[in-house]
């Protein structure tokens, strides 16, 4: 079975969809943190501050700019422990963009 961990800040993410890699951004701290990094939430999937583009989109041909639309938060949150009442984010978690691609935590 893989490593299950907490996800803090700068944490790499990909989308399905996407032709480059981004960093999960959470630019305010939710008052907890692993080895000096702020640690997600369920709740950090605010496209343009948690979630960056991923610079094309491969759902149209040719690839046009990243856009991504994200109307949920992000999905297997850990359940027994929380970050201000919100369920901590684990690299296991994903978010659907509602163009059809589907966002994940690469690498820590």
């Amino acid at each position: 079975m893989a490593d299950i961990w907490m996800v803090t800040e700068g944490a790499t993410l990909e989308c399905t969809l996407g032709t480059m890699t981004s960093e999960l951004q959470i630019p305010m701290s939710h008052g907890s943190g692993i080895s000096g990094k702020t640690q997600a939430t369920i709740f950090d999937n605010v496209v343009g501050k948690n979630i960056l583009p991923f610079q094309l989109c491969k759902r149209s041909n040719p690839p046009l700019p990243c856009t991504p639309v994200v109307c949920m938060p992000w999905i297997r949150g850990k359940k027994d422990f929380k970050v201000k009442n919100e369920l901590a984010l684990l690299n296991i978690c994903i978010v659907p963009c509602m163009l059809g691609g589907v966002i994940k935590i690469k690498s820590k």
